[in-house]
């Protein structure tokens, strides 16, 4: 008998300024972001609050009826929307009476789960870490007890809070040390690559369609339909054609990296940086956008901010609307005159492909020419 999956009910603050279907976008989101943890969502809500409360984030009232309707539900868990402090996470403990996770531990954890390589378990420890560390006050009741007493050498000693901090500050030293040592194991692997083969980073907001893509160019890759599925970078040969006149194959290395995601917690953004060095040594980016998605724009905005974030904003890049097939034809001129320059595809079907080797065929002589950005890079 297979066990019920864990019960968890989502909120999210809702300010003067916010739209409501914004909000609810965000839920469903989060929505996703739960069952891709394992999780069930019982139920969501927006909390209107005008300003925030700094000892629990939302309004006690507000709290109290949520928990009600989540007890209601057989809800475990209250997952929050927003990132909220170590005493905030515990004062709404504490009111409902059920355990509480905010975005960025959700997040984290899905990374935990999906972790396989040892560069990436040593990168989402890095970010657990230094995300715990600053929580780590009352977490637990013998934190308040110290060692040591009266008449032992050196005082009353440390509190056991100091001991934590210190083993916690220790480890994050080890495995900056660890990542270092490989991402200069991943540089060797780059400068062993054969220099006149073009290197493409495929990019864009998790759960686009860009593992689809990498194994509709390279013919590897397994897709998956669901959020962060691709955690550590795969890099696979793409055959373009021959070449006209020689009539050698013309390949590129295509790189399939992590997604991003609105709000993605800062720690992960640091911890992958080693990473995150394949989209920025490469010489081109495929930016791959779900078509079909109608947070298409918004995505593409977050992609643009990550982008720049990471020093990748002046990167030559193709937009690529992946999933055009889900789009009627209306919908399909639309996004031809709001992305003239991009090329619509469905990585299933392979249509649309040509135009992506083509373009990524300009690259072997030299890197495109410069062009104008569009708004959603601009930011």
């Amino acid at each position: 008998m297979t066990e019920r999956p864990i019960r968890c009910y989502l909120i999210a603050h809702q300010g003067p300024q916010d739209r409501t279907d914004q909000i609810m976008d965000h839920l469903a989101e989060l929505a996703e972001l739960a069952r891709a943890c394992g999780m069930e969502s019982v139920g969501k809500h927006q909390l209107k609050r005008a300003t925030v409360e700094s000892r629990s984030y939302y309004g006690r009232g507000q709290v109290e009826a949520v928990a009600a309707e989540a007890r209601r539900n057989e809800a475990e868990f209250l997952i929050c929307d927003d990132e909220l402090s170590g005493s905030q996470v515990r004062n709404i403990e504490k009111i409902t009476g059920l355990r509480c996770m905010d975005r960025t531990g959700l997040i984290l954890s899905i990374f935990e789960q999906r972790a396989k390589s040892r560069e990436a378990k040593a990168q989402v420890e890095l970010a657990r870490c230094e995300y715990e560390l600053p929580r780590l006050k009352g977490a637990w009741t013998h934190l308040e007890r110290q060692v040591g007493g009266v008449g032992v050498r050196g005082g009353p000693g440390e509190t056991q809070i100091e001991v934590d901090r210190r083993m916690i500050r220790a480890r994050i030293g080890q495995l900056k040390k660890e990542l270092v040592h490989l991402e200069q194991v991943r540089e060797t692997q780059r400068q062993g690559r054969l220099p006149d083969i073009p290197r493409v980073a495929l990019v864009g907001y998790t759960n686009a369609g860009k593992t689809c893509l990498l194994r509709a160019l390279t013919g590897e890759g397994e897709p998956a339909d669901m959020l962060f599925a691709t955690l550590d970078t795969t890099t696979r040969k793409a055959w373009l054609g021959q070449d006209e006149e020689t009539g050698e194959p013309r390949q590129a290395l295509v790189s399939d990296t992590v997604g991003f995601i609105r709000k993605l917690p800062h720690q992960l953004v640091a911890a992958f940086r080693s990473t995150l060095g394949e989209v920025r040594t490469a010489e081109a980016l495929l930016v791959v956008a779900d078509a079909a998605n109608p947070e298409v724009e918004d995505h593409l905005k977050v992609v643009g901010e990550t982008l720049r974030a990471i020093g990748c904003g002046e990167h030559p890049r193709l937009l690529v609307l992946n999933q055009v097939d889900r789009l009627t034809r209306p919908q399909r001129i639309d996004m031809k005159r709001l992305h003239p320059d991009a090329v619509q595809t469905c990585a299933l079907s392979k249509s649309g492909l040509e135009d992506v080797r083509t373009w990524i065929l300009d690259l072997v002589p030299g890197p495109p020419k410069p062009r104008e950005l569009e708004a959603w890079e601009i930011g």
